[in-house]
């Protein structure tokens, strides 16, 4: 899905590199509709990139990137990886941060990989394959329902992700405080995660201490089951008094992926804080590497004054 090249262009940033490959890669994603939060505020139907609204319209956020990795010696391999944050229909990245989305350098050997710069939470790598919908834009049901999830990406983060051995694999993450924030109260951010796969089934757990002084630690973990024809998940996040649940299912039919997820979340504090989201989706491929997709999505956050809201989409996703 992803085209591979050694191209000159870059091969001159790294000359005397030997057993280099670098790869320029992206996704685009063309989409009519209109997400839940527009529903909502009662905006209209529009035509949409993936990178508009911040990265909120359609399926997936439209962007751009370059990743590599060099044989350094010593059975070592030096990797890095930049992606651009989201590409609006104007063609605007909707960032003030060119490489908002992947900004890292990285070594792997047989001891694991380490990065360190910019990049997706360790919570979040464990946990993202559970929702088979990719954590749509527009209509997740887990992040409308207001189920708590840990931060999305982190800056300045140091992470070790171990070999898998047995079906088993480990994730520690370290940011110290400050690194994304300006906060004065900020804290040193410790993450960890288990994935364990054998055969159909997968099952992981993943822990993030709080970013700020009197902020709440989070815990989350899945577990799914591939049957070959169908799929199933079910996950549950944790935020002290904040709580939620989520069940996926997805079948093939005909070449067609069809998929629901359910996801509810509640308040401990308060009884009728109760907020859940439906999302309905199919998609397939269309053409190589060019997929077609449908989505609609209901949410009710159960917040006072705040409106139920559906969303849907029509779209296209080329990745190269």
């Amino acid at each position: 899905m992803k085209r591979t090249l050694i191209a000159a262009a870059l091969s001159t940033l790294f000359v005397g590199a030997v057993h280099a490959e670098y790869s320029i890669y992206g996704l685009l994603d063309a989409s009519i509709g209109k997400s839940i939060p527009d529903d909502m505020t009662d905006k209209r139907v529009n035509f949409h990139s993936g990178g508009d609204s911040d990265s909120g319209q359609g399926n997936s956020t439209t962007r751009i990137g370059v990743k590599g990795s060099t044989d350094v010696g010593s059975g070592i391999k030096m990797n890095f990886k930049l992606e651009t944050g989201g590409i609006g229909a104007d063609g605007a990245i909707t960032s003030a941060v060119l490489f908002n989305r992947q900004a890292w350098l990285g070594a792997s050997g047989s001891f694991g990989e380490v990065r360190f710069g910019r990049q997706d939470s360790v919570p979040f790598q464990a946990l993202i394959d559970y929702d088979y919908n990719g954590f749509s834009n527009g209509v997740t049901a887990i992040g409308y329902a207001g189920v708590p999830w840990a931060a999305g990406r982190q800056s300045r983060s140091l992470q070790y992700i171990s070999p898998t051995v047995g079906g088993l694999k480990g994730q520690l993450g370290l940011q110290l405080k400050d690194s994304d924030r300006t906060v004065t109260n900020s804290k040193d951010v410790v993450s960890g995660a288990l994935t364990y796969t054998a055969g159909g089934l997968s099952g992981s757990v993943a822990f993030q201490s709080k970013d700020v002084s009197g902020g709440n630690n989070y815990f989350g973990a899945a577990v799914g089951y591939d049957f070959g024809m169908a799929k199933v998940s079910v996950g549950y996040h944790d935020v002290k008094d904040v709580k939620g649940i989520s069940l996926a299912a997805q079948t093939t039919v005909a070449g067609f992926n069809l998929g629901a997820i359910y996801a509810t979340q509640t308040t401990d504090k308060t009884d009728d804080a109760k907020g859940q989201a439906i999302e309905l989706y199919v998609n397939k491929e269309v053409l190589k590497n060019t997929y077609a997709y449908f989505e609609l999505g209901n949410a009710d956050t159960k917040v006072a004054g705040a409106k139920k809201g559906t969303g849907y989409a029509l779209g296209v996703i080329y990745v190269f």
